[in-house]
């Protein structure tokens, strides 16, 4: 997992920040949503290829589970075994970090990436555009034939400037998925680009009765 932590602290630095910069929560506003919003416990298994600077890219495996009202985030080694262990419950957010390096940002980082992807933000729709503001940001969503195909933020008070989007490709997803096969979330405010496949959604056992 070690890849993966560089990559981190090269992907946030890359925003015009300052060499060795400290990240604090205060660096990645927007608001962390109930675990228990997605509406369905299950887990998703995912391939996370992030891009940023002049080409470069690299790729690590995931998973995503929620289960009752907790959100957990594993970051996975080429073996398949934990790196790290993000979870969000009763509105704290712990780190578990088996690595032998220090997570260059707070976790709540990831959390925000993930919520801002896959969770619901404004409803549902059939076709057409939503809006609304949520904790000081202006949240989009783009529907075509009742499936979300594009969703932005963007900060009121422009800090940071710009937006974060993301698009949304439903081809040759899984009947029944609740999330496309292929997402990408390109933030703006950063300047780093994730693209996430999933491989595979298991709705739990609790949630299938």
């Amino acid at each position: 997992m070690k890849h993966f932590l560089v990559l981190a602290a090269v992907l946030l630095a890359a925003c015009a920040a300052p060499p060795r910069r400290t990240f604090t929560d205060a660096d990645y506003p927007g608001t962390l949503l109930a675990p228990a919003a997605l509406g369905v416990e299950l887990v998703w298994q995912q391939r996370v290829t992030a891009h940023w600077g002049d080409g470069e890219q690299r790729g690590f495996d995931a998973a995503i589970q929620l289960q009752g009202d907790k959100l957990t985030v594993i970051g996975l080694s080429p073996l398949g075994q934990p790196g790290f262990v993000i979870t969000l419950q009763n509105g704290q957010v712990a780190l578990t970090n088996q690595t032998d390096m220090e997570v260059p940002f707070p976790p709540r980082f990831v959390l925000q990436d993930v919520q801002r992807t896959f969770w619901p933000w404004l409803g549902t729709a059939t076709d057409g555009e939503l809006e609304a503001l949520v904790g000081g940001e202006l949240v989009r969503e783009r529907h075509v034939a009742g499936r979300l195909v594009e969703r932005t933020f963007t900060r009121l008070d422009g800090k940071p400037a710009g937006t974060i989007t993301v698009t949304y490709d439903w081809t040759g997803t899984e009947s029944g998925w609740r999330v496309p096969k292929q997402v990408t979330l390109h933030n703006g405010w950063f300047g780093y680009r994730l693209v996430i496949d999933t491989h595979a959604e298991t709705v739990l056992p609790s949630a299938a009765k």
